[in-house]
């Protein structure tokens, strides 16, 4: 679960778990699987607390 992105072509998609990306992609692109998924919740939440924290020294 979380948000995931496309490594080459920045499509970013929420909510859905790796198999299902794999699945979508397949079916969108006829049957070629062309995206390769990155998922950037964790960065996300990294540079929300590193946000956060700079806000909460100032």
């Amino acid at each position: 679960m979380g948000k995931w992105k496309c490594l080459w072509c920045s499509k970013v998609l929420e909510g859905e778990s790796f198999m299902d990306l794999v699945a979508a992609s397949m079916k969108e692109e006829g049957g070629q699987h062309v995206h390769g998924w990155e998922n950037i919740t964790i960065a996300e939440v990294k540079a929300t607390a590193v946000l956060k924290n700079k806000l909460v020294s100032v």
